[in-house]
């Protein structure tokens, strides 16, 4: 039968009509052409309802390369001389694709989280159980700072696990179409391991997440070859074990910026680069490790220990001491001093002030689903440069 559901649409309503005029036949509807039609058009709207938009949340510390990434995805020609400001709160962006020979377009809505540990904000993403149902999310690491990257990936990857498990949880009690979305998500996640021998040990994230190393030239360059390996291998048991596909990635490395390019054209249009992506383990050239390629022994262990979340942090750890370890301790010492000191002397202006901050996020957050909504339905003023 038709595959466009304005006719299938078409056909139901002349259907009914006839059914309505010749109302002495008394055809069982579940094997009538009519009800043949109506799951037809049940299935297809099930689909089209998570087939035209993705959504990709990029997140990481502060300065770690997120809007670099983002805008030399959307804009492949900008000059890697210019340098994108500050990411503040949570930003929006978008971009559409079309397949050669095909009249749709995918949407691509594209959130920006610039490092804040506001839970409101990186919830802003999960919040939709239409976009839940078709989410990427990026893990974005400074490799110059590699003393910080093991600490910020296990905290993302806790934290939004937690995030991705709740909203699939309310999409699979929304409606039936929702259960059979979830059931397909997992279903997808599972198929790269299915058969692997590293199966019993992985945990797969909840929906598809890549883990981009970022500014993996200054990396090579500030670091030997052997410390260079014990951190790309303690990413590549992190990735491994959560499902992801782990890239390395530098603005100035145009090769490292193509196959980032395919990778999120592969991961959010479903774009297969020619000969796939190249699968790369040597520390000497940009990492990129598709998920469900990779295999513990081949990864190994840190010095021989069993590999374990604990073992690789205290290896990495060691190799890479945090060179500001003794000021964020002053400084967290101090603000819980403070904290402590202005709970007893309470002031109205203060708690004033607060409050409006809290009400401009909220505010905030109403503008960024706007922007995503008008994105949806095609109105272009709002996009981003």
């Amino acid at each position: 039968f038709c595959s466009s559901t304005s006719h299938i649409y078409l056909i139901m309503t002349t259907l009914r009509a006839a059914k309505k005029k010749d109302a002495g036949v008394g055809d069982d509807i579940e094997s009538s052409i009519l009800f043949k039609l109506t799951k037809e058009y049940e299935q297809v709207a099930k689909d089209e309802e998570f087939a035209n938009d993705v959504t990709a949340l990029f997140c990481g510390s502060k300065r770690s390369g997120k809007t670099s990434l983002i805008d030399r995805f959307i804009n492949p020609t900008k000059d890697e001389k210019d340098q994108p400001k500050p990411t503040v709160a949570l930003d929006y962006k978008y971009a559409r694709y079309a397949a050669e020979g095909s009249s749709s377009k995918i949407l691509a809505h594209i959130y920006d989280l610039g490092g804040d540990d506001n839970d409101e904000l990186v919830s802003v993403p999960f919040s939709s159980t239409s976009a839940i149902g078709n989410i990427v999310v990026a893990i974005v690491l400074d490799l110059s700072e590699p003393w910080g990257v093991l600490p910020a990936l296990e905290q993302w990857l806790h934290r939004l696990r937690q995030l991705a498990l709740k909203s699939l949880e309310a999409l699979s009690k929304e409606s039936e179409a929702g259960a059979q979305r979830v059931e397909q998500i997992r279903l997808n996640r599972m198929a790269p391991y299915e058969g692997h021998p590293d199966g019993p040990s992985i945990n797969l994230f909840p929906v598809p997440i890549l883990i981009v190393g970022a500014k993996c030239d200054l990396f090579a360059e500030q670091h030997d070859s052997e410390k260079r390996k014990a951190l790309c291998a303690a990413l590549r048991y992190h990735a491994h074990l959560n499902g992801a596909t782990l890239l390395f990635t530098a603005l100035k490395d145009k090769v490292a910026m193509k196959s980032m390019r395919s990778l999120l054209q592969q991961t959010l249009f479903g774009v297969i680069p020619k000969g796939g992506l190249v699968e790369q383990t040597d520390v000497s050239k940009p990492i990129c490790v598709p998920a469900g390629k990779d295999a513990l022994p081949s990864i190994g262990a840190p010095h021989g220990a069993p590999a374990s979340d604990q073992t690789w942090r205290d290896f990495v750890g060691n190799l890479f001491p945090d060179p500001n370890r003794s000021a964020k301790d002053t400084k967290k010492n101090e603000k819980d001093q403070l904290n402590e000191a202005l709970s007893k002397y309470p002031e109205t202006s203060v708690d004033d002030m607060v409050e409006q901050r809290v009400a401009e996020l909220q505010q905030y957050r109403k503008q960024v689903e706007r922007s995503q909504r008008l994105a949806s339905e095609g109105i272009t003023e709002l996009r981003k440069d």
